[in-house]
C-alpha cells in the first residue's frame, strides 16, 4: 500500500535525479569539448571552457582533473614548441610559444628564463660590436666577457665566432714566446758557489739545464759571483746573476740565451720593441698620454685627438703593462637617472568684513543734484539732504589651496651639474640719463632675471651603489615696485632656497621639508573711535585680514644606470719589475717541482 507521503515526495525525488543527471551529462561535455580543443592546439580556449565549467561546479573532480592535466600537457607542449623555435632562429614564433606559456603559467621559471635571453638577443649584435671595440683598444678580458654572452645565448652565431678567433690570434702574440725555453727555465736547480767566475756559473748551468749562453764581446771576462741557491727555478737563478753584474738577457731561440751589458748602447743594440695602436673609447688621448709617459717612462708615444688613439713603441713589457693601465682606467663615466619631485602647498584666507564709509561727505538734494553754497547759506529742507559717496557694505570670503607640483626626471654623468629652471624670466628695464646742450638723453637697458623653480644638482657615484647628492634648490617670485625718478623699475624677489649634500642608496627616496613660509596681515578702514567697539567695530568701518601660509617639499630618488664594472684585485695589480728594469714577471706559476733537484752543483770554493 503507498503512504500518502511517498506519493508526494515522489515527483520532486525524480526531478532532483534528473537535475543530476542532467548536470552530469553537461560537465562531461564541457570536459571532452575541453580536450579535444586542447587536443587541437587550441590550449587558451580549451582550458577556458574547462574552468568556466568549474565556475559552476567546483567541486566536480572530473573537471578538476582535465583542468590539471591539461595544463600541464599545453606547458610541455609550448615550451617544446618554443625550444624548436628557437634553435632555428625563428626568435619571433619562440617569443610568441613562451608567451602563451606565460599566460597558462605566469611562475614557469623556464619560460622567464627564455623570454629574457630572446629579449637579450635583440641586442647580440650590439653585444659582439662592444667585444670587436674591446678587443681593439686591448680590452682581451672585456672582449672575452662580451663574447661568451653572445656564445651562450647563441652557440652559431658567427660574429662572436670570429671573434673569439681574433681572441685566441692576439692571444697566441702576446702569450710567452719559446715555450720549450719556458720548460727548461721553470725546472729547479741548486747552486753553491763563492768568488767563482760568472762564465764558469753559466757553463754549468748549461750543462745541468741543456741550454746555451752567448756572452756579448764587450763582457769582461774577468767578472765573478757568488750565489748560494737551493731548489730554485733556473730562471730566478740567472736573473740573480744577472742583477749582481748589471747584465742583460735575451732570448735567441728555444734554447739559446744571449748575455750583454746594461748600457745605453747595448740596450739599444739588444732590446726589440713593439709598436702598438690603442684606441680609446672614455678616457681621453692626452690624458693617456700623460699616464704612459709618468708610469712607463714611454718617450716614442703619440697621439691623434681626431681619432681619440695612442700609438707608442716600446718594449713587448712595456705594451703589456700600457695594456693593462688602459683597460683598468679607460670605463664610461657612471651616469645616474634622477626622479626629483618638488611640491608646493600654498593656502591662503583672505576676510574682507564690514561697512566702508567714505572718506569725506557732502550735502546733495533728493535728486541727486548738490546742494549749492547759497542754498545752504540759506537753509534747506532736511528732507532734500544726502551724503555722496555712500557707504559700502563689504562681506567677501575667500579660501585659496594651491599644490604645484613639478616632477622632472633627468639623467646625469658621474659629477657633472645639471641645471632645472621652471618660471619666468622677468625683464628689468633701467634707464641713464646722459645730460646734453639740448636736455637730457635718456637710454634704456632690459635685463632678465629668472624667477620660479630653480634646481641644480650634481651627483656622485660610488662603487657601492651610492650617490652622493649635492643639491640646491630656489623657489622666487618678482614682483615690480613705483618706478624711480630715472624711470628705472625696482623689482623686488621673494625667495626660498635650500643647499645640502646627501648619500643615498641606488633607489632610495630622500625627502626635504620643512621651507615654511607664513605671511599675515591686516588692513582697516573704519571711522575713529567708533570702528575700534569690540563688537559693533564692524558697522562703522572695515577689515581685511589676509593669512597666507605655503610650504615647499622635495623628493629625490636616484637610479643608477651605469656604474664602473668590478675589477679583480689580482687584475688590477702586477708586478712590473725594478726602475731600471721594467718587466712582468708572471710571480703565479703553477710548477711541479719533484722531490729532488735536477742537479746540485758543487761549489767551486766551498767555505
Amino acid at each position: 500500500m503507498n503512504s500518502p507521503c511517498l506519493r508526494t515526495t515522489a515527483p520532486y525525488l525524480l526531478l532532483a535525479l534528473f537535475v543530476a543527471v542532467a548536470g552530469c551529462n553537461g560537465t562531461h561535455a564541457i570536459r571532452k569539448d575541453g580536450q579535444a580543443l586542447i587536443a587541437e592546439g587550441q590550449y587558451e580556449a580549451g582550458l577556458a571552457l574547462i574552468e568556466q565549467g568549474l565556475a559552476e561546479t567546483p567541486r566536480d573532480t572530473e573537471l578538476n582533473v582535465a583542468l590539471s592535466q591539461g595544463r600541464v600537457k599545453a606547458v610541455e607542449a609550448l615550451l617544446s614548441q618554443g625550444d624548436s623555435d628557437r634553435s632555428r632562429h625563428d626568435f619571433a614564433g619562440a617569443r610568441m610559444a613562451y608567451g602563451r606559456v606565460l599566460s597558462i603559467e605566469p611562475n614557469n621559471r623556464r619560460a622567464q628564463e627564455a623570454v629574457r635571453q630572446i629579449e637579450q638577443m635583440r641586442n647580440i649584435d650590439e653585444r659582439t660590436a662592444l667585444g670587436q671595440a674591446a678587443l681593439r683598444r686591448g680590452d682581451l678580458f672585456g672582449a672575452e666577457r662580451h663574447m661568451r654572452e653572445v656564445l651562450q645565448l647563441d652557440p652559431q652565431n658567427q660574429g662572436a665566432l670570429a671573434l673569439r678567433k681574433d681572441i685566441e690570434l692576439v692571444q697566441s702574440r702576446t702569450a710567452q714566446p719559446n715555450p720549450q725555453l719556458r720548460g727548461k727555465l721553470d725546472r729547479p736547480v741548486t747552486l753553491e758557489f763563492r768568488e767563482a767566475n760568472l762564465k764558469t756559473i753559466f757553463e754549468v748551468l748549461s750543462q745541468v739545464a741543456g741550454l746555451n749562453f752567448i756572452f756579448d764581446k764587450d763582457l769582461r771576462p774577468d767578472m765573478k759571483a757568488t750565489i748560494f741557491v737551493r731548489d730554485v727555478r733556473i730562471e730566478d737563478a740567472v736573473a740573480l746573476l744577472l742583477e749582481q753584474n748589471q747584465l742583460h738577457q735575451k732570448v735567441v731561440n728555444d734554447n739559446t740565451l744571449l748575455i750583454y751589458p746594461d748600457s745605453p748602447q747595448k740596450t739599444k743594440d739588444y732590446q726589440e720593441l713593439v709598436m702598438k695602436t690603442f684606441y680609446l673609447t672614455s678616457i681621453d688621448s692626452n690624458t693617456a698620454l700623460n699616464m704612459v709617459k709618468t708610469m712607463l717612462k714611454t718617450r716614442d708615444v703619440f697621439v691623434d685627438e681626431r681619432l681619440n688613439t695612442l700609438t707608442m713603441r716600446d718594449t713587448a713589457d712595456a705594451i703589456r703593462m700600457a695594456e693593462k693601465l688602459l683597460q683598468s682606467q679607460d670605463q664610461s663615466n657612471p651616469e645616474v637617472v634622477l626622479e626629483v619631485e618638488v611640491m608646493e602647498v600654498a593656502r591662503s584666507r583672505i576676510l574682507d568684513l564690514g561697512l566702508q564709509w567714505p572718506n569725506t561727505f557732502g550735502i546733495i538734494n533728493a535728486d541727486g543734484s548738490p546742494v549749492s553754497v547759497l542754498d545752504q547759506l540759506r537753509g534747506i529742507n532736511s528732507s532734500r539732504i544726502g551724503f555722496t559717496p555712500s557707504p559700502q557694505l563689504k562681506i567677501n570670503a575667500q579660501d585659496k589651496d594651491v599644490n604645484t607640483l613639478a616632477s622632472p626626471v633627468i639623467r646625469v654623468t658621474n659629477r657633472e651639474q645639471a641645471r632645472i629652471h621652471i618660471g619666468q624670466r622677468v625683464p628689468i628695464i633701467s634707464a641713464t640719463s646722459v645730460p646734453s646742450t639740448q636736455g637730457p638723453v635718456i637710454t634704456e637697458s632690459v635685463t632678465y632675471l629668472d624667477v620660479g623653480l630653480k634646481l641644480e644638482v650634481q651627483p656622485i657615484v660610488h662603487l657601492n651603489n651610492e650617490v652622493a647628492i649635492k643639491i640646491a634648490l630656489e623657489v622666487s617670485n618678482a614682483t615690480p615696485l613705483q618706478p624711480t625718478r630715472q624711470g628705472t623699475i625696482p623689482v623686488q624677489v621673494d625667495t626660498r632656497n635650500a643647499q645640502t649634500t646627501l648619500r643615498l642608496h641606488d633607489g632610495e627616496t630622500q625627502v626635504l621639508a620643512g621651507l615654511v613660509r607664513n605671511d599675515q596681515t591686516s588692513s582697516g578702514n573704519k571711522i575713529p573711535g567708533l570702528g575700534d567697539i569690540p563688537g559693533l567695530g564692524r558697522l562703522f568701518g572695515s577689515n581685511n585680514d589676509n593669512v597666507g601660509k605655503s610650504e615647499l617639499v622635495l623628493a629625490i630618488t636616484p637610479r643608477i644606470v651605469r656604474n664602473l664594472p668590478y675589477q679583480s684585485p689580482s687584475d688590477m695589480e702586477f708586478n712590473t719589475g725594478t726602475e731600471t728594469s721594467m718587466q712582468i714577471r708572471n710571480l703565479n706559476r703553477d710548477i711541479e717541482i719533484p722531490s729532488a733537484p735536477i742537479a746540485a752543483v758543487p761549489s767551486a770554493a766551498r767555505p
